[in-house]
């Protein structure tokens, strides 16, 4: 596109007329003459009119071009500026620069990170504003950051923006940053209006932009796209691309398998060592060979001494991006876990309740307290009053007809504040005492996750053998039998079970093989409680004789407290970390960082009448090991969670520029003789070709005066 820096010297054009007219008015038209004698003197003259005619034309069109590149050169012509119509040569310019802090910027070479070399170039491009220009500086990093929500006159305040930018550890967001640009400058059309995009070129951060559509071909072209890259190629990178446990519960003084996955990103084998450290100190070291674009996936054996939340970090040697040559997990390191089993009172005669025997032994095989995962201990209802609920981590209601008031409250309350309760019937269960007193309490604080009806089948005959059917395989209670080889359930037979109607909320996890639901689990609040609608001995069902039954219910469990806490490998940089908890002496919650001083959350209280207590927390920018200290009348407890960037992220390898739509390219290398500001200024004004006009004018003028100076033919003739 052209446009002028002195449009109004453009009327200068008019002046073409005067060499026309001229030319017109020196014309000379011969006059016939019919002498026959004079024939070959009319054809000599004829032929030096044609060359004279050729002369003239030549003439006229050399003064017209004088007068043209003349005009042309006083209003500055610039060529190349592709901003609308509207934003004439010399208007102010509106533009926002998109400085791509992600963690892939983090590359170092030669001691210089590809972020640094960002800063500068952003530097340079707000160094050209202008006194009547305006600008706002975003950062590229996922969720993103307009520093600036308005356009800014303020250089400096810019300038210093870009200075203080942190590097951020999480990945991109480029079509919500690039949106976010654009709808920044669109309203102010009477400016030039461009967004600067600096970035490491990284496929990843491209692919979710080119794959939403029409995106780029919907923003207005009067809208500058300039993209200016950083780096040279892909360095080669090994990263940590996860750490894991295989099993859900760590038990103190048991072994335990932590599995780490390393992902090369280069197109070479590559030979490192992986260290594990536990709490700081290193446990294992390995060497450890990672095929070229493949990973690796390695088992680490190790044994938590102490119980407690313990930091584990999976590391490699530094490379050219070091930030992701870190994982951290955080493991939940137990004791021995203590399990409430309510059994039914003793007959009259005395005689006790053997409803429990098979529970009890399946969760205590060998009934030992050294090494065991759990503790069991059976209570009948009026000795569990005097229990403290919290200190189990679970609570099985086995058989029961009827439950003390004070016992049904304080059981509501140990699931909402994040306990586990199963219910199992049986030929004692009396329905209307549930339903009323479990599910219809007033004030919508009930137990049952579904309502009980009457009986189906007979235990007695056992005519009808039921089974299990549509189990939930990604349950944990399940899941462990998705495998092939570990059990099938389904071969259990239920001769006698309730029919259930489960509530809005709760969800069927097995079905019997009629149909009607078998065991169904509801969430209420930060607990879990699982309705079985049978019996948890062999008088209704022979699934305790399985050998299926054992690891239900350890699954079951270790499912529960797998869920409990912020101990998620999910978490990335800057995002929002909440938790829920029913703790009603909680005075105080602490923040403590990787690194930085400790932080206190305020606490909100939620969920009506429930007792649930909230803090949440957003300082998460720093992968690493978080813990969360909470202060109460009966001492302090301690949640963790880790943050670690997205694996993603570690893929350096860049996209072609040709493949980048809409975007105009701006390279730049250092040492060049052109600045980045002065290739930035030819995009945002275009390149000034007035100079080489009026060196073009000086040659069409030099032409005009060799060809009016040089001798006519007539001249010629009339010497001679």
């Amino acid at each position: 596109m052209l446009t002028f820096g002195h449009p109004l010297f453009l009327t200068g054009l008019l002046t073409a007329a005067v060499p026309i007219w001229l030319h017109l008015y020196y014309r000379r038209t011969p006059v016939p003459k019919d002498f026959p004698s004079l024939r070959l003197i009319r054809l000599s003259v004829e032929a030096v009119v044609r060359r004279l005619k050729l002369r003239n034309w030549l003439l006229l069109a050399l003064r017209l071009l004088v007068l043209l590149l003349l005009v042309l050169g006083l209003a500055r012509p610039y060529l190349g500026s592709t901003f609308g119509s509207l934003a004439h040569t010399g208007a102010p310019a509106a533009f926002v620069v998109i400085l791509d802090n992600s963690l892939s910027m983090g590359v170092t070479h030669q001691g210089i990170s590809l972020f640094n070399s960002a800063k500068a170039k952003a530097l340079e491009i707000l160094e050209r504003m202008g006194p009547y220009d305006k600008a706002s500086v975003a950062l590229l990093h996922d969720p993103g950051t307009l520093l600036f929500t308005q356009l800014s006159w303020d250089k400096q305040d810019l300038k210093e923006a870009v200075r203080n930018a942190p590097l951020s550890y999480s990945g991109t967001n480029l079509p919500g940053v690039l949106q976010a640009a654009v709808k920044l400058v669109a309203p102010v059309r009477s400016y030039k209006r461009a967004v600067y995009l600096i970035t490491d070129m990284t496929s990843v951060a491209w692919k979710p932009l080119l794959e939403s559509g029409d995106v780029l071909g919907r923003i207005d072209p009067g809208i500058e796209l300039v993209l200016i890259p950083v780096g040279d190629g892909s360095p080669p990178n090994l990263a940590v691309a996860e750490v894991s446990l295989d099993q859900p519960l760590v038990m103190k003084g048991r072994p335990a398998t932590v599995w780490v996955t390393v992902a090369n990103h280069g197109d070479r084998a590559r030979t490192t060592r992986l260290s594990l450290l536990v709490d700081g100190d290193k446990k294992q070291e390995m060497p450890l060979e990672v095929p070229a674009r493949g990973r690796q996936r390695v088992k680490v054996p190790v044994t938590f001494p102490a119980e407690g939340m313990v930091a584990v970090t999976a590391q490699l040697p530094a490379d050219a991006l070091p930030h992701d040559d870190v994982r951290y997990l955080a493991v939940q390191v137990l004791p021995p876990q203590k399990v409430l089993i309510v059994k039914p009172p003793a007959e009259r005669d005395g005689t006790p309740s053997r409803d429990d025997l098979f529970l009890r032994f399946a969760l205590n095989p060998l009934n030992r307290r050294e090494g065991a995962t759990f503790l069991v201990e059976s209570r009948e209802p009026e000795e569990a009053l005097s229990l403290r609920l919290a200190d189990y981590t679970a609570v099985y209601l086995v058989n029961q007809r009827q439950l003390p008031e004070p016992l049904v409250g304080r059981l509501i309350d140990y699931v909402l504040g994040g306990g586990y309760c199963v219910i199992f019937l049986g030929s004692r269960t009396d329905p209307e005492w549930y339903n009323a007193h479990l599910l219809d309490a007033p004030g919508g604080r009930h137990l049952l996750p579904a309502r009980l009806f009457k009986r189906v089948g007979n235990a007695v005959s056992k005519a009808i053998a039921y089974q299990l059917t549509d189990l939930d395989l990604g349950h944990p209670a399940f899941s462990l039998f998705a495998t092939e080889g570990n059990g099938d359930p389904r071969r259990a037979h239920v001769w006698e079970f309730f029919q259930v109607q489960p509530n809005p909320g709760a969800l069927v996890l097995a079905r019997m093989s009629h149909g009607l639901p078998g065991l169904v689990e509801e969430r209420r609040g930060q607990g879990k409680v699982l309705l079985v609608a049978f019996s948890a001995d062999t008088s209704w069902t022979n699934w305790p004789l399985k050998p299926t039954f054992l690891p239900f219910l350890h699954q079951s469990l270790a499912g529960m407290l797998g869920r409990r806490g912020l101990r998620g490998e999910a978490i990335r940089p800057g995002m929002p970390v909440s938790m829920v908890v029913q703790q009603e002496d909680l005075q105080k919650v602490t923040l403590v960082p990787p690194q930085g001083p400790p932080v206190e959350l305020p606490i909100r209280r939620e969920g009506g009448g429930e007792g649930l207590l909230h803090f949440s927390t957003t300082r998460t920018e720093l992968p690493g090991f978080y813990r969360l200290l909470l202060e109460g009348k009966e001492g302090t407890r301690t949640e963790a969670f880790t943050v670690n960037p997205p694996p993603e992220e570690s893929d350096l390898e860049r996209i072609p520029m040709q493949k980048i739509p809409r975007f105009r390219p701006v390279t730049h290398r250092a040492g060049s003789a052109t600045t980045l500001g002065e290739k930035v200024q030819e995009v945002r004004e275009g390149k000034d070709i007035s100079r080489f006009l009026l060196w073009l004018l000086l040659a069409a003028a030099l032409a005009e005066t060799i060809v009016a100076n040089r001798p006519s033919g007539l001249r010629a003739e009339a010497r001679a």
